[in-house]
């Protein structure tokens, strides 16, 4: 690969392979949504009225804890999308469970179908710091305005509101939702779908199944209970997210993008066999992190640990603390495992690492660049020490151990090498004891 800037390779890199995840994840719920669409309707129909009864509380208690745990993660902005979804349950449950066209009940319905996708698609774009920071707090206000307006909308005349759009509105399609309110809505679908592209966190997914849970709630508002079936499985499919997005926090190093070592522990606890440990280390690494920076230093362990990923022998990469990491092998092939540890040694070896200009962004920085003094390109190592498991040894940590007195046998050796203990080849006899 060519010279360049290989903090950003490596963070896109780790970006790109949660994305396939990620993807396949919000496909497999929107499926899950759509299927629930049009399955569900006919088994409620014949439900019995303790299970309708349910499914109509069954949101408040989704929603709602999806919206607790939101804003104890500091998922701000998807806990507010959640605000929004129940504002808009609540407002069909109290205003819209009679027909539309008595008294101003349907222009509320068209109120709901275009301002509610429009709050979540604000809560969605607008920057964090913007809606949830200091006295950036009345940006909020834009989120209210269109929620005033429909209120002063209703409040001052609502029944000449309505005949004075009914008629237009009956030609743009009319009952049960115009085209008036299709087009915004796809417009907003796209624009979170096209955010969704770019960058990939849970608030990008949550918009998306927000969007949905409304469209197919307003587009198919004379199905029975279609509220109720849509805003529970909109309740389902967040929790589930957020179900994720704690897996991760727990079992991911967020830095490197590989498991951490709880993730290591965990696995440790269940392994049997002949499995073999490597410790990695950096070499060298506090004094590369003085000399550039931390910021630098983060980019060389996303190198490293993005290299480490790629190792043969069903090789799992953990980051086992600082600048540490720790393969698991459950092979008990001791050659494989030495041939794939050292050929991703080598490929480390080989990287020319190009330290990032640190020099302030915009126009200065462009203006500079020809001016500042280009760092070479530097070099990374790593040591490493592979340990086998005994068949006298009772737990992992013995393992560890031992592979961590390798990895110091390794930085003695001049560093930028593997060491390994000896291999244990087959079970020792027992001898019979003679009568």
């Amino acid at each position: 690969m060519a010279d360049g800037n290989a903090g950003t390779w490596c963070r896109q890199s780790i970006r790109g392979r949660y994305r396939m995840s990620h993807r396949l994840i919000q496909l497999g719920l929107a499926l899950f949504m759509l299927v629930s669409m049009a399955v569900l309707p006919g088994w409620l129909a014949s439900a019995d009225d303790e299970v309708r009864w349910l499914l109509e509380y069954l949101p408040w208690v989704l929603l709602g804890a999806a919206g607790l745990v939101s804003f104890v993660y500091g998922l701000n902005k998807l806990g507010f999308m959640v605000l929004v979804c129940l504002g808009a349950y609540a407002l069909i449950r109290t205003q819209l469970q009679v027909p539309l066209t008595q008294g101003n009940v349907e222009l509320i319905f068209w109120a709901l179908c275009l301002v509610a996708p429009l709050l979540i698609l604000l809560y969605d774009k607008l920057p964090e710091r913007w809606l949830f920071g200091g006295y950036h707090l009345s940006a909020l206000m834009v989120a209210l305005i269109p929620c005033a307006l429909v209120y002063g909308l209703l409040g001052r005349d609502p029944q000449g509101s309505h005949a004075a759009l009914a008629g237009w509105f009956e030609l743009l399609g009319g009952y049960p939702a115009p085209w008036l309110t299709l087009l915004p809505m796809a417009g907003y679908f796209c624009a979170c779908a096209l955010g969704q592209s770019r960058r990939q966190d849970r608030g990008d997914s949550a918009s998306l199944l927000c969007l949905m849970a409304l469209a197919l709630t307003c587009f198919n508002f004379d199905v029975a209970a279609i509220s109720s079936l849509m805003f529970t499985c909109l309740g389902l499919a967040l929790l589930l997210l957020l179900v994720l997005h704690s897996y991760r926090l727990a079992f991911y190093d967020l830095l490197t993008g590989v498991r951490n070592r709880r993730s290591l522990d965990a696995r440790l606890k269940g392994i049997r066999g002949r499995y073999q440990v490597a410790m990695v280390d950096v070499d060298h690494f506090k004094s590369f992190n003085d000399a550039f920076g931390h910021d630098v230093g983060d980019d060389v362990l996303r190198l490293v640990a993005q290299r480490l990923s790629r190792v043969g022998a069903g090789g799992r990469v953990y980051r086992y603390g600082g600048e540490e990491f720790a393969i698991l092998f459950p092979s008990r092939d001791r050659r494989r495992c030495l041939a794939a540890l050292e050929a991703i040694r080598q490929v480390i070896a080989d990287y020319p690492f190009q330290v990032r200009d640190r020099q302030p962004g915009g126009s200065s920085r462009r203006r500079h660049r020809t001016s500042a003094p280009k760092i070479p390109p530097q070099t990374i190592t790593v040591s490493m020490g592979l340990a086998q498991a005994r068949f006298d040894e009772t737990g992992a940590e013995a393992v560890i151990r031992r592979a961590d007195e390798l990895l110091y046998q390794a930085k003695q050796a001049g560093r930028n090498c593997i060491r390994a203990d000896v291999a244990v080849s087959r079970r020792p006899t027992r001898r019979r004891a003679v009568a």
